[in-house]
């Protein structure tokens, strides 16, 4: 039998040891019984996947508040499902997120205190596993109490002042004003933003370790709020509309994750921030833009508005850093939350290589993917145009996920390696899963940073 340990840092007055057992049995939930001898708890199941083992370090450190030390026993057969650093690292994360509860405060500061545990082991493998585990959950609550925060408190000004504070090794921050992106040209970016009294940013965490040979780009759409603009949305859960910047806030915190882990590859977070409201001054359905990239672009609906965000970043991506490897994660469509519900984010690129490499890293993590197509003759049929090079929508709305794709796919340069993930039902609401009790999810902080991961690995062994 498998045995971990895990020690509070904070002390409970309470020196009590609490024990949970896991063994295979026909059970389909993880239901936790305290009814049995020789343990103080106990979990059968027919197998254990990966979220599994988050949500049992949840269980186990809520179950047993005030226990200074808390024990993992798992069944040989049990322990067969995964490697053991495996079960150390997920278990751990679960332990670290279980005592966050977001409280609102009027200020952009983040504060994502994990729950502190240590590990009691001698294994080199198991403490690595267990700082992993503990990095990542706290790099995923900054995207949850960036994406937490309301919208009169995080909009593109303080977004990247709540950024600026977050202490990360070997990486610089940079960022554009608007005034700088309408010099430049940014006219997918501007053009969302001109409907609001606040001004838009793009920011740029650059991670550059030393000696670093390939360079990935990752860019997060950071619509931190998302009234549809003039294409105003209905009154049907407005209110969550700041969470629209969810791919921007799992760029930070996978930037965040990415340095404390110190990855040897050069990874470049960009995030397209702006807020989408009507006003005299904001875009309107009919009117032309011009892209960054030079393409004339008709406007269709302002509330596709994250693709012209997303856009003009990734083309500045590519002609600024020329990426081996661009990533692009967003909130993008409801089509893609209706498609797949909370199961999976849609995942769409012109890189098979790429793809395989996010749905794997998907997989190791559980914040899985599921692949969806672009342009095909019907997808690019939507995007036609009488007036502008292209137009950035259809009328009718069919398969908004893959067109909203395969118009991005036309701002990448045909020899880049690309994908984009549509994570738009993920951000918010997972609550069938023990570690998300409520609020956002930070979802894409693991997946990004698991995802660099693997392309770090093949990196070093080429």
């Amino acid at each position: 039998m498998f045995q971990l340990a895990f020690i509070r840092v904070k002390d409970t007055e309470c020196q009590a040891t609490r024990t949970l057992h896991l063994a295979v049995g026909e059970g389909k939930s993880l239901d936790v019984n305290q009814d049995i001898d020789g343990f103080n708890s106990e979990i059968k199941k027919a197998t254990f996947t990966v979220a599994d083992l988050q949500d049992i370090g949840y269980l186990l450190a809520s179950t047993f508040k005030r226990a200074q030390t808390l024990e993992l026993h798992v069944d040989d057969d049990v322990l067969s499902l995964h490697a053991p650093e495996v079960w150390v690292k997920w278990v751990s994360l679960g332990l670290a997120l279980s005592s966050y509860d977001y409280k609102h405060r009027d200020s952009f500061h983040l504060e994502p205190g994990i729950n502190a545990f240590e590990l009691k082991t001698d294994e080199k493998t198991l403490s690595t596993a267990f700082f992993e585990g503990q990095v990542l959950a706290q790099s995923q609550l900054i995207a949850r109490e960036l994406v937490n925060k309301p919208g009169n408190v995080i909009y593109p000004e303080s977004f990247v002042s709540a950024v600026k504070e977050l202490p990360m090794e070997n990486t610089s921050l940079s960022f554009l004003t608007e005034a700088e992106m309408r010099e430049q040209g940014f006219g997918g970016l501007v053009c969302i933003s001109q409907g609001s009294d606040r001004d838009g940013r793009m920011l740029c965490l650059d991670y550059h370790p030393e000696g670093a040979k390939t360079t990935i780009a990752l860019v997060g759409k950071g619509v931190t709020f998302d009234t549809g603009g003039i294409s105003i949305k209905g009154q049907l859960r407005m209110s969550t509309m700041k969470v629209d910047m969810g791919g921007a806030a799992a760029v930070v915190g996978a930037l965040n994750a990415i340095a404390q882990l110190h990855l040897p590859v050069r990874v470049i977070g960009l995030c397209g921030l702006v807020e989408n409201m009507p006003s005299g001054g904001a875009i309107k359905p009919g009117d032309v833009v011009t892209m960054l990239s030079g393409k004339s672009v008709e406007i269709i609906s302002t509330d596709a508005e994250g693709r012209m965000v997303l856009a003009d970043v990734m083309h500045y991506a590519q002609q600024t850093y020329q990426p081996d490897y661009l990533v692009d994660i967003a909130t993008l469509t409801g089509a893609t939350g209706v498609s797949l519900g909370k199961a999976f984010a849609s995942l769409m690129g012109n890189s098979d290589e790429l793809k395989t490499l996010a749905k794997t890293a998907g997989n190791s993590c559980s914040e899985p993917l599921w692949e969806m197509p672009i342009s095909a003759d019907l997808f690019e049929a939507s995007l036609k145009s009488d007036f502008a090079d292209v137009r950035h929508g259809s009328e009718d709305g069919d398969a908004g996920a893959s067109v909203a794709a395969t118009f991005l796919h036309h701002f990448v340069a045909p020899d880049q390696k690309w994908i984009h993930i549509d994570s738009a039902a993920m951000s918010l609401g997972m609550s069938h899963r023990k570690i998300y009790p409520k609020a956002a999810s930070g979802y894409g902080t693991f997946l990004l940073t698991s995802l660099c991961q693997h392309i770090a690995s093949l990196t070093n062994n080429e």
